[in-house]
């Protein structure tokens, strides 16, 4: 039986290579997307059964987590793959992604094709499979039950919140208190309690006593799951 998949990778020759090999020696349908801002638009061509996405998209703003959270919200029963070399700089990605979505595995980009073909196959047959050895070591033990997207919301607990948050995600610059106070109005002082009110909810996100700056290159890596109620707080009048 033929499956649809959609393979959203940045690297349009190596990707389109992939993409005839799973078709020539799988028998599946696939359709390449390489821009994370394209993948909306593919999701209406859809279905598909399978959504194969790497990590990385150093052109855009976005990474492909943000394009996973888009297929979950959009399709829920789409299994979800990951592909990536593992490199330490997507390490917090990884794990994110990981830890918050319905991961049926992680294909090592490094990886004869013969094994990055199987488990695709397995996650057709089987609906998941081992994640590539190569890759492990950067994967948590456990997927802690408490972490899910929901979580986020206890991350904005009022409206002070979530203008320090949506100052984080979008400042282009590394953020200090002085900009993030510049940018929301709010006292300098506030920003800093603010944070310290967050605290301990952040800490079940893996951040123990984060700075600022590591603040926000959480919020950046996970504006998919903080934004939708940052967006809904900063609407409350």
């Amino acid at each position: 039986m033929t499956t649809s998949i959609l393979l959203v990778d940045d690297a349009a020759s190596l990707a389109e290579l992939f993409a005839r090999a799973v078709e020539h020696e799988l028998g599946h349908r696939v359709e390449v997307v390489v821009a994370v801002a394209d993948v909306h638009e593919a999701l209406e061509r859809g279905p598909y059964e399978i959504a194969i996405v790497d990590l990385s998209f150093p052109q855009e703003r976005c990474t492909g987590l943000d394009a996973l959270a888009e297929i979950h919200r959009h399709s829920p029963d789409t299994k979800l793959a990951l592909f990536t070399q593992g490199d330490d700089w997507v390490a917090e990605t990884l794990r994110d992604a990981w830890e918050l979505l319905p991961i049926a595995t992680v294909i090592s980009k490094t990886a004869p094709l013969d094994y990055q073909l199987a488990a695709i196959q397995s996650v057709v047959e089987t609906g998941s499979a081992p994640p590539d050895p190569a890759v492990q070591p950067l994967l948590p033990a456990h997927r802690p039950e408490w972490r899910t997207p929901e979580r986020f919301a206890k991350l904005i607990q009022h409206q002070g919140h979530a203008k320090v948050w949506s100052a984080l995600i979008d400042d282009p610059d590394d953020a200090t208190y002085k900009s993030v106070a510049a940018r929301t109005g709010l006292k300098l002082n506030t920003v800093k309690n603010y944070r310290s009110q967050l605290l301990s909810e952040l800490n079940l996100h893996g951040l123990s006593d984060p700075t600022l700056r590591e603040m926000q290159d959480f919020a950046r890596r996970c504006r998919a799951f903080l934004r939708p109620f940052v967006d809904d707080a900063l609407q409350v009048r």
